[in-house]
């Protein structure tokens, strides 16, 4: 064996330091002739097996198309094949650029190549396009919550005049049976509605949170009716409600839309049919219990478990499933956004969710809420409401830019031994309060109007009557402590549509400070 040259010396060492992977091969048999270190490295061959290998043993790709690509090297000289998916020897695939030389040597016809892993590149694009993906999706979201909000508020306008009307007409025609129950009816359909709003509010990020003491059983229990309609014949519901439940402090709207949420999630977890089971219990901790994103303290919680016998969750898809916008689901047939609710209203509540799944045996999650304690007689403590009438002869000056409201709510507070004057808007407002700033004991306002806001106009009565207090009224649900907390005379909040009752309970609080 004749020593190498100090050319050839500097070609292989050239050579075996590539950091691409630099392969030669024969053109007609396709037989691996030289590889050096890279191309090793990169697919995880010994230089013994790449030996009794040939190029038709690397590509994801059929026979003809590598013979085919080999016939353009050799016609052209050059050829760049472009982005090429390989499999390494684990069976893993490698992504690569791949550019080919035709070589000449003894009177023989070789492939020269060269191969440069892109594979973090291709993840990285990946990612990026993923991440783009998200935003294009949450700038739609965003849009399509605005345009609810939208829809929302002149909804809840809609529905306060209709509410309030009802009322009325209970209030001076209720003894006839037949208006009594038409009333109700109406009634009805409005609190429906609201919970349609509302639902839109949570959608849209803007929705306010109505807490109150709830049986979490009831809210099952309503939810079933719409669940039989979202639910197809094939699947099977069963509910094991534990009875004399303890209460848990809850907006309605919110945990009826958690256990939609996880049932809709079932529901597609069972294409081909199964069983869905909720269960109800209650849970005492005697230390602290460790959730997905929270610690619960010790204590008495109501727990309910809602179990799939569907396709379950694959264990590298478990840790993301409550991340926003993460979906197993085809493109174009989830948002991603069901279980990221879910996760957020729960800890909302003070509560915690867990989840157990795997392959083929279904899922079941798990949400833990704090129970109320109970009177004596068993029922949750709640707030007491009026009678029905104010207990003074308040004076109240209302603002509203909608005429229906204004004259439905001037008539239901007049009716509760209100004096009331009317402004439609906050200009008119402040005029009427400039001619006669001690007339009135409460200024009730719409937060949303043309020109001056509910906000702002609470800010300009301080020079007028500074002792004045406000409530504000509002179709949006927008939390608003963050916006009043530096004005000092604004003392309540109600969101439309509103009840009689509410705007009594309201007004007695602000007027007792």
């Amino acid at each position: 064996m004749m020593p190498e040259t100090d050319n050839e010396a500097r070609y292989r060492a050239l050579f075996q330091c590539a950091q691409d992977g630099i392969f030669l091969f024969d053109a007609g048999s396709g037989r691996f002739i030289e590889v050096n270190q890279a191309f090793l490295r990169m697919f995880g061959y010994s230089s013994e097996q790449v030996e009794r290998m040939t190029i038709f043993d690397l590509p994801q790709d059929t026979e003809e198309n590598i013979r085919l690509n080999i016939q353009r090297v050799l016609h052209h000289g050059y050829w760049q094949l472009g982005e090429r998916t390989y499999r390494r020897a684990d069976g893993s695939l490698l992504q690569v650029e791949v550019y080919a030389s035709r070589v000449e040597l003894q009177g023989r016809l070789y492939i020269m190549a060269v191969a440069r892993d892109i594979t973090e590149r291709k993840r990285n694009e990946q990612e990026r396009q993923k991440m783009h993906e998200q935003l294009e999706q949450a700038r739609k979201m965003e849009t399509i919550g605005t345009l609810a909000a939208g829809v929302a508020h002149d909804f809840n306008n809609l529905l306060t005049a209709i509410v309030g009307n009802a009322e009325l007409l209970q209030m001076t025609h209720g003894s006839d049976p037949k208006v009594y129950e038409r009333t109700q009816q109406i009634l009805q359909a409005c609190e429906r509605g609201k919970r349609m709003v509302n639902a839109l509010l949570t959608f849209s990020r803007r929705s306010m949170t109505e807490m109150r003491p709830h049986n979490l059983n009831s809210l099952i229990s309503a939810s079933q009716q719409i669940l039989s309609h979202v639910l197809p014949a094939h699947l099977r519901l069963e509910t094991h409600l534990q009875s004399a439940l303890p209460a848990t402090y809850a907006d309605a709207t919110q945990i009826e839309q958690v256990i939609m949420n996880l049932c809709a999630n079932a529901r597609d977890a069972m294409p081909a049919g199964g069983s869905l089971t909720i269960r109800t219990r209650s849970l005492s901790l005697t230390s602290p219990r460790m959730m997905l994103g929270t610690q619960l303290p010790p204590g008495e919680y109501v727990c309910m478990e809602v179990e799939d016998t569907g396709v379950g969750i694959a264990p590298e898809h478990l840790s993301h499933i409550f991340e926003p916008f993460f979906t197993t689901k085809p493109a174009g047939t989830g948002t991603g956004l069901g279980l990221a609710t879910v996760y957020g209203i729960v800890l909302a509540h003070n509560g915690g969710i867990e989840v157990e799944s795997a392959v083929g045996k279904g899922t079941l999650f798990r949400v833990l809420l704090p129970a109320l304690s109970l009177q004596k007689d068993g029922t949750a403590e709640a707030e007491q409401s009026p009678s029905g009438q104010v207990s003074h002869r308040w004076r109240v000056l209302f603002v509203d830019d909608e005429a229906s409201i204004r004259e439905t709510v001037a008539t239901m507070l007049e009716h509760a031994g209100c004096e009331v004057q009317v402004a439609e808007n906050a200009e008119q407002a402040l005029q009427i309060l400039h001619n006669h700033p001690d007339d009135y004991h409460l200024l009730i306002t719409d937060l949303t109007m043309p020109g001056m806001n509910g906000i702002q106009l609470a800010q300009k009565i301080i020079a007028l009557a500074p002792s004045l207090p406000v409530i504000l009224c509002s179709g949006y649900g927008t939390q608003v402590a963050e916006q009043t907390e530096d004005v000092p005379n604004i003392v309540g909040y109600v969101q439309k549509p509103y009840r009689r009752q509410q705007l009594l309970i309201a007004i007695e609080r602000a007027l007792q400070r």
